[in-house]
């Protein structure tokens, strides 16, 4: 098994903040997930929260800083490319969430912000405040823990800007 190591970025303008929306046929959830990717060999997290941020939805972000490190075992379906049949698998992840801006206004006007994955797959992405998430039983923040994560500091200031959490499916 191998590890996969991702780096995110949170965007957000006043209440909201943006989400990739992520379809999952599987458990009929939408799954929402800042916007980045995974690190390529010899990246630093935040020269790969930059890169992945540029590629997708064509910006530059301002002002990076390091907010979490949330590491994750989980369990996916997906569908086998060559048999058509549903595989289930095991995960791992260590995710690095940065916190960031861009420095262009317009940018936050947007309602749907169009990104592109690395694999040319689009998808769109939108603002939605933590409250709208947590109150929708179909929603689903990933990394697992992010939201309970950014609900814990919409309450409280903390002495420290890095958390680092642990979740595990099993």
């Amino acid at each position: 098994m191998v590890i996969r190591t991702v780096c995110l970025c949170l965007l957000q303008q006043d209440q909201r903040v943006l989400f990739q929306r992520i379809e999952n046929v599987h458990e009929s959830k939408t799954m929402y997930r800042p916007i980045g990717g995974t690190m390529e060999y010899g990246e630093s997290s935040l020269f790969t929260v930059k890169r992945e941020v540029k590629e997708e939805i064509h910006v530059d972000i301002i002002h990076p800083v390091l907010q979490y490190v949330i590491e994750n075992h989980f369990e996916y379906t997906e569908q086998d490319q060559s048999t058509g049949v549903s595989v289930q698998g095991l995960g791992h992840e260590i995710t690095f969430i940065y916190r960031a801006h861009v420095d262009d206004p317009l940018f936050y006007k947007q309602d749907i912000v169009y990104g592109i994955e690395s694999n040319e797959v689009s998808y769109e992405a939108e603002w939605k405040t933590l409250q709208e998430l947590k109150e929708d039983p179909d929603a689903l923040v990933i990394p697992e823990g992010l939201l309970e994560l950014l609900l814990q500091m919409e309450i409280k200031e903390s002495s420290s800007s890095l958390y680092h959490q642990i979740a595990s499916a099993t």
